[in-house]
């Protein structure tokens, strides 16, 4: 397998929490990232930036690919489905995927601007993300003045 399809097949996974240098969305922000370095593959973690320790090297692509996929597939990846101040937007979303069965995580920021400001944060995992935009027009919802 090369690096487009080790990117193509986590990304149909489900996948949102990884990094393969020069392949698709790049980013060094807390994640895992799988790149050449010295003339070694390596998976690094990045942390707001910043490597902050190698967790595998070798000078064995096949090899790199496969412990980075083996690895990655270990993480839980959470999608954001609803982002907003309304519990009753964030109640409606959470009771249809529910009602599909589909396991939600809520995660709210209780001062978002400050005290009293609840911000509602439902995720799915994995594969439900593809779950979700089937029952979904819109996958995330946020509303209006939190768009990032």
């Amino acid at each position: 397998m090369d690096l487009k399809e080790l990117h193509d097949k986590l990304v149909a996974e489900g996948c949102n929490r990884f990094c393969i240098e020069g392949i698709g969305q790049q980013s060094d922000d807390d994640v895992e990232q799988l790149g050449l370095n010295d003339g070694k593959w390596e998976v690094r973690y990045f942390e707001r930036g910043r490597a902050e320790k190698t967790l595998f090297s070798t000078a064995d692509k096949d090899e790199a690919i496969r412990y980075y996929y083996n690895y990655i597939m270990k993480i839980e990846h959470w999608h954001i489905i609803a982002f907003t101040r309304s519990f009753d937007i964030f109640n409606a979303h959470k009771e249809k995927l529910e009602a599909a069965g589909i396991k939600t995580i809520q995660n709210d920021i209780p001062y978002y601007a400050g005290p009293e400001d609840r911000v509602y944060r439902l995720f799915v995992t994995n594969k439900d993300i593809f779950k979700a935009r089937e029952i979904f027009d819109v996958v995330p919802y946020y509303d209006e003045n939190l768009k990032r």
